[in-house]
């Protein structure tokens, strides 16, 4: 059963220093993410103290190659899976943003159910995606999982083991950072469900 959940956004990408749209673009690494990878998996290491883990990642580049760095330093190669992309954008993927906002779709409501560009999900269907895929893992046979995916995706999570309803998940939202360590655990003493750590980047900081 699970009962310790490390979340990691993927290091810094390409789109996010040339003004491209992230979702389901696929853009690779800079070299500063790779060492935001690289630091992520030493912190991991420390935490994880050799204990079994399930290890996935999202199959976009700049997921899955954090993952392969990060594996390479837990000792632990990464499962690939489609279903922890980021959000989809569908056509605006792989457009510069002001490309995408000549796509964008007027807002509508209610707003989970809002598909911002043509062929992309909305925020329900992501998280329908999501949330799937969770329930397949949540009995795996090792007790602690890491997934390496994306920031919208990450929310997803942290709304799927709060149990958070619809009217929540509308209202309440999470920043995650690249290379940030999220640690949803189960506390023993009363088996409630528990965040130990949110956003956390302080490995990524030596001032921290």
């Amino acid at each position: 059963m699970l009962k310790e959940l490390y979340l990691i956004r993927h290091g810094e990408a390409e789109h996010l220093l040339k003004g491209v749209v992230g979702g389901w673009s696929d853009t690779p690494l800079t070299e500063n993410g790779r060492v935001q990878a690289k630091l992520t998996g030493e912190r991991l290491c420390s935490l994880l103290s050799g204990k079994p883990i399930n290890f996935y990642s999202s199959d976009l580049t700049r997921a899955s190659d954090t993952a392969e760095i990060i594996g390479q330093i837990i000792s632990k190669s990464p499962i690939v899976v489609k279903d922890l992309r980021e959000l989809s954008n569908g056509l605006a993927a792989n457009k510069t943003k002001e490309q995408a906002e000549e796509l964008k779709r007027p807002i509508t409501y209610p707003i989970l159910d809002w598909i911002p560009y043509p062929e992309a999900e909305s925020w329900t269907m992501m998280h329908d995606r999501v949330t799937r895929f969770m329930e397949r893992i949540k009995n795996e046979v090792h007790e602690t999982t890491v997934i390496v995916t994306h920031s919208n995706t990450i929310n997803s999570i942290i709304h799927w083991w709060l149990e958070f309803d619809k009217e929540l998940i509308s209202k309440v939202s999470f920043d995650i950072a690249p290379c940030s360590i999220t640690l949803l655990n189960i506390i023993e003493w009363s088996e409630n469900k528990n965040v130990s750590k949110l956003n956390d980047t302080c490995h990524l900081d030596y001032n921290c």
